[in-house]
């Protein structure tokens, strides 16, 4: 078995309010003087999975995303090999 990095970026979806966003963006723009015009937070989730191919790799980690890691509900994902 070989060992495959993946990288799973977890971003509220664009119609779901980020109140941490905000609160960050605002201070840029009021105490900084930094003129974002948006910003939204996420997560990203750094997985080593074995497993037979990159296919097979990618399926389990898509599984995990789908099962526990992202709430579909309010949050999109992508995943990425490194």
């Amino acid at each position: 078995m070989q060992k495959y990095t993946f990288v799973v970026d977890i971003q509220y979806k664009s119609n779901v309010r980020d109140p941490r966003g905000e609160t960050i963006k605002r201070v840029l723009n009021e105490e900084y003087s930094i003129p974002v015009s948006s910003l939204r937070l996420g997560k990203s989730i750094h997985l080593e999975v074995e497993a037979e191919n990159e296919e097979e790799a990618r399926l389990l980690v898509e599984k995990a995303c789908k099962e526990l890691l992202v709430n579909p509900v309010t949050e999109t994902y992508e995943v990425r090999l490194i």
